[in-house]
């Protein structure tokens, strides 16, 4: 959407390669700016198509665009050229967009028409640019420009001045660009749209080269960091001069790790070693439960490392039919996965094993996995956590390079999904990472619990153990179902070296789920807690529910008992009414039954305020939509106000719904987002929630300005907007706007002062309004269109 106060630069998106057949590695960059900018048109150019526009719109520079020794310089040529001639956004193909850039075009300074980025201070200090005099050098990866600016015009002239420059850099690309910039900046100020806006380097240049070729990204403390405040971030992969550039992520040169020998002085016994790679055999204990099973058996199947084997142990019979244990190692395709049952294992021993009430412990379940390992080493492997695919390399690596027996991991990530919450946990050994040669492995004791514990003290005692620190190899999901209750994991959360909530925890899941299934795991882990309630042990988050209400008594009776029917913890629940200009009761139905809901909910308060608003025509008239929605965003406001107390979430809900499943919230919840909304329908199913929408206007995403009523865009149903219907089969989608009929706000942000425009703000009021001042603060809205709940039919 574009107005009045937003940049006059195009929504269009430009980029360029060699031809459409992209690298792998390059192919999530380039979504991710279509992606996070629905709004803008993407066109994408190819050499053959770069040099036919050029033939046709500027043939005089056609020697000068063939003359260059290197294609880069071409390149740099044509973005220049394009941006003239279009204007838009141009970003090479190694950045990515981390949040939609309308946000940074929107806050421009002085209104300036063309953008560039300044490149890190370290680039500066490097040998070239000192030979130079840049302390500081312009980077032409990212340029945003109105159509025909002036810059561009003087910088063709210096472009071709220095054509003959034997350096690249010289003659088309950083340093040519950084020495047009100041002579124009001096002829030219840094007011109004002819100016140039150089940002600063955290915005879109937030590491350097040196920090991604070492591969210090892969530290998720650093990343995050690095990335708080940036619309993009740039790889420097340097196709033009790196070989072998394009290929993503690097991983970490050197790995910080300590070292400790146990073993006594007379009781040295050498560390085994193997000629080639050693066979490692991966170790999973399992009941055989669906959903994050096959999410742990696909993570071993997309290791790395080449010659491994999965043990897999299961203490529970065969299903007769559909067995989830038996489908999920089918569907990971992996030859070298063995499956043990227990009760095998039972008849091979005459029974002698799991006499004992309540069966085999899973120390004993353990031992029997390292019995049947095949590999020189052993390495656990849990059925509910997640594992890089470099995990098994990487731990390799460091154990062979540190003469050791056994490696464990110093810290890992720890994941809640429901809470929307990540950590890098505390430093110490983390015995389910253990990776050990199966020779020096001491046997688990027999508990049910806590049974890696003595293992690792024992081989601290008797073997070279190395530590290494590299928390992205191991993610530790806590579901509800694990071995240890919530409060062991609220221990860790407050002893974590690293915390990550909200957005910002959205942010690095998206960049971990590069290389994990993250969202499929997510999804699994809500239908598996919606399945079997009664094992998710770990603490809900609490959340207010808040309801406006008016002429509601028909309704509240059903309202009522689906909040009741919810699978959340009425202990963690909270409810928040706001009543007015009711002519049925409604206050003071809801005042007899405050005992009552005070008995079964955390909290529960009842607001009045009355703004004399009855109209005489139908609610959905165009002629009383500010009006009406103005007053309900005033009640929204004052309701929040009076009722959020330290509750996590408020979930905003219509008091005139007619169903919706029980896990509504637990999947809203494990959506993972800070804004969401379930897809509400009529009862006949068609969409009753228009105000849940992406915008999908003629020009890059724009609303149709003739949809201006009363200040605030009112379009005829489907007139540039897509609703949520459109999106079925999708399981989360990013929105322009929200409705409030179910609306999953994190309370911080309410906190922090994301609210309910009683105006029109951006030409958007209430709800919608609200999603707009969210993405003005760098949060997206999120639907999730298969999620339905039902409205009443009026």
């Amino acid at each position: 959407m574009r107005t009045a106060s937003c940049s006059p630069i195009p929504r269009l998106i430009h980029q360029t390669w060699k031809t459409r057949d992209i690298p792998p590695g390059f192919q999530p960059l380039r979504r991710s700016w279509i992606e996070r900018n629905p709004g803008f048109a993407y066109r994408f150019w190819t050499d053959e198509d770069i040099e036919g526009f050029i033939a046709e719109e500027h043939p005089a520079l056609l020697p000068v665009f063939r003359g260059y020794a290197n294609p880069i310089s071409r390149i740099d040529l044509a973005r220049y050229l394009i941006l003239r001639r279009f204007g838009g956004v141009y970003a090479d193909l190694d950045f990515e967009c981390l949040r939609p850039i309308d946000g940074l075009l929107d806050s421009l300074p002085g209104g300036a028409g063309f953008v560039v980025g300044l490149e890190p201070e370290e680039h500066g200090r490097l040998a070239k640019a000192v030979e130079r005099g840049l302390p500081r050098i312009l980077c032409p990866s990212f340029l945003a420009s109105v159509p025909d600016h002036p810059f561009l015009d003087h910088l063709l002239a210096r472009l071709v001045e220095a054509r003959h420059c034997a350096d690249v850099l010289d003659a088309t690309g950083p340093f040519l660009l950084t020495r047009a910039h100041a002579e124009y900046e001096a002829a030219h100020g840094t007011e109004g749209t002819a100016a140039v806006a150089v940002l600063p380097p955290e915005l879109l240049y937030p590491v350097t080269k040196e920090e991604c070729w070492s591969g210090r990204l892969f530290d998720p403390v650093f990343w995050e960091q690095a990335t708080r405040r940036a619309y993009a971030i740039h790889y420097w992969e340097g196709t033009w001069f790196r070989e072998g550039a394009g290929h993503g992520v690097d991983l970490p040169r050197q790995v910080a790790a300590v070292v400790t020998d146990g073993r006594p002085e007379n009781a040295r016994s050498p560390v085994a070693k193997a000629e080639g790679l050693p066979l490692i055999s991966c170790l999973m204990v399992t009941r055989g439960r669906a959903g994050p099973l096959e999410f742990a058996i696909d993570g071993f199947a997309r290791q790395t490392y080449p010659n491994r084997e999965l043990v897999i142990v299961c203490d529970s019979p065969a299903l007769p039919q559909d067995d989830p244990l038996e489908r999920a190692i089918g569907a990971a395709g992996c030859p070298n996965i063995r499956l043990v049952r227990v009760e095998a294992v039972r008849v091979e021993a005459g029974k002698r094993l799991g006499d004992q009430p309540g069966g085999l412990t899973l120390g004993e379940l353990r031992n029997i996995a390292v019995d049947h390992a095949a590999g020189r080493y052993v390495c656990q492997w849990d059925d509910d956590d997640l594992y890089d695919p470099c995990r098994l390399e990487m731990q390799q690596l460091v154990l062979a390079a540190a003469g050791a027996h056994a490696c464990l991991l110093g810290r890992w990530m720890i994941w809640w999904p429901a809470q929307a919450r990540l950590a890098v946990s505390a430093e110490r050994d983390w015995e389910g990472s253990l990776l050990c040669e199966k020779a020096v492995m001491p046997r688990y004791p027999a508990l049910r619990q806590g049974e890696d514990t003595p293992v690792v003290k024992e081989l601290r005692r008797s073997a070279r153990v190395v530590r290494m620190d590299m928390p992205r190899l191991y993610t530790y999901v806590v579901h509800g179902g694990n071995t240890f209750a919530a409060s062991h994991f609220e221990t860790q959360w407050q002893l974590s070296t690293a915390r990550f909530g909200g957005e910002r925890c959205r942010a690095l899941l998206e960049e971990m789920g590069k290389r994990l299934p993250v969202e499929g795991y997510r999804q699994a882990v809500a239908a598996f807690a919606s399945a079997a309630p009664a094992i998710a042990g770990a603490l809900p988050e609490k959340v207010l529910v808040l309801t406006p209400v008016k002429d509601a008594v028909a309704h509240l009776p059903r309202y009522l008992e689906l909040l009741g029917r919810l699978d959340h913890d009425r202990s963690r629940l909270s409810l928040g009414f706001l009543e007015g200009d009711s002519g049925d009761g409604t206050h003071d139905w809801l005042a007899e039954r405050l005992p009552e809901l005070r008995q079964r909910y955390r909290r529960v308060t009842l607001l009045r305020h009355g703004y004399g608003f009855r109209p005489e025509i139908p609610r959905w008239r165009p002629e009383i939509q500010r009006r009406r929605r103005e007053l309900l965003a005033r009640s929204r406001n004052r309701l929040l106000s009076g009722a959020l107390g330290d509750e996590d979430w408020v979930l905003w809900l219509d008091a005139d719904l007619v169903d919706y499943p029980p896990e509504l919230l637990a999947r809203l919840l494990a959506a993972g987002r800070d804004i969401v909304v379930p897809h509400c329908v009529r009862p006949d199913g068609r969409t009753f929630d228009l105000n849940s929408f992406r915008v999908a206007g003629k020009e890059g995403g724009e609303e149709d300005p003739r949809h201006l009523v009363d200040g605030i865009f009112q379009p005829p149903r489907g007139a540039g907007r897509l609703y949520l219907d459109a999106f079925a089969g999708e399981a989360i989608v990013p929105l322009d706007g929200v409705g409030g009929t179910a609306l999953l706000v994190r309370a911080d942000l309410h906190r922090e002062g994301l609210c309910f425009p009683s105006y029109s703000h951006r030409g958007y009021i209430e709800t919608e309004g609200l999603a707009m001042m969210a993405r003005d603060m760098g949060v997206t809205a999120w639907g999730l269109p298969d999620l339905r709940i039902v409205h009443a039919d009026h």
